[in-house]
């Protein structure tokens, strides 16, 4: 089983399909098991836990087996992963086990029944209330607006720009000539700036507007196209890499839901 909600600034999932080999992405994850505690390896720690959010950039592995779980792949710059870098202040993961977790794992529980957005959204309420952290922005709300005023204006610039999803390529090069720099000087003050490379913010985008183009009924093939990876196979790769499954399983036995609309 697979129902994935394609948020703005994060795809949150409940599978009993997970089956990732030790990896590491430049996306922040958080895991939160139903009932039982689950079981999730961090570098080279094996932690029993029933909610735990991974920093980006660090190596983990995790398996569903027969049980079903709750997994939040969340945008790099967004205000949630802003906020929740603040409180993890550096630590390469973070436990959240207050004494809320029972009702959330509640709430999620009856979240597998309903194919309701109105539930899904109750019920990320009380999740970012139980992570300490406010609603949902998006780079150009104001809290994060706080946190760009830092950036090169070309780096505002190209931020926005992969925003929209609409560009006809998604290759470093053809972005360097809008904002008039070298592919390598741009990779380079993104990476400095923003602290993860650029490739893989592109590829998160990316990936954003292939499942976006197969909410919409396109296959993979053509998904992949439309969001310019180089071929099908790019794509699974990057999927599997980013949820922990292959772009086929994703799609296979799964209800899509779309939270927001399409960025404009």
């Amino acid at each position: 089983m697979n129902k994935i909600y394609w948020d703005r600034d994060k795809i949150s999932i409940i599978t009993d399909q997970i089956e990732s080999v030790p990896h590491k992405h430049w996306t922040m994850q958080l895991f939160l098991s139903i009932e039982k505690n689950l079981e999730i390896g961090v570098e080279d720690h094996k932690i029993s836990c029933r909610c735990i959010v991974i920093n980006r950039d660090i190596l983990h592995s995790f398996s569903t087996g027969n049980n079903l779980y709750f997994t939040m792949i969340i945008e790099p710059i967004s205000s949630l992963a802003i906020q929740l870098e603040e409180r993890m202040g550096g630590m390469k993961y973070y436990i959240f086990n207050n004494q809320d977790i029972e009702y959330i794992q509640k709430l999620l529980f009856c979240l597998i029944d309903s194919d309701g957005l109105r539930e899904y959204r109750e019920f990320m309420i009380q999740l970012y209330k139980f992570l300490g952290v406010k609603e949902q922005a998006r780079i150009y709300d104001d809290r994060v607006k706080e946190q760009a005023e830092i950036y090169d204006d070309r780096v505002k610039d190209l931020l926005y720009e992969i925003e929209r999803c609409n560009w006809d390529t998604y290759s470093i090069a053809s972005f360097a000539d809008k904002v008039a720099l070298s592919p390598s000087r741009l990779s380079h003050l993104f990476k400095e700036q923003v602290g993860m490379p650029l490739k893989s913010y592109i590829q998160f985008h990316q990936m954003q507007r292939a499942f976006l183009a197969l909410l919409n009924g396109k296959s993979i093939t053509e998904s992949a196209m439309t969001a310019g990876f180089d071929t099908p196979s790019h794509f699974a790769t990057v999927t599997k890499k980013m949820m922990g499954m292959s772009a086929s399983i994703s799609v296979k036995n799964s209800v899509f839901l779309k939270v927001t609309e399409e960025v404009n």
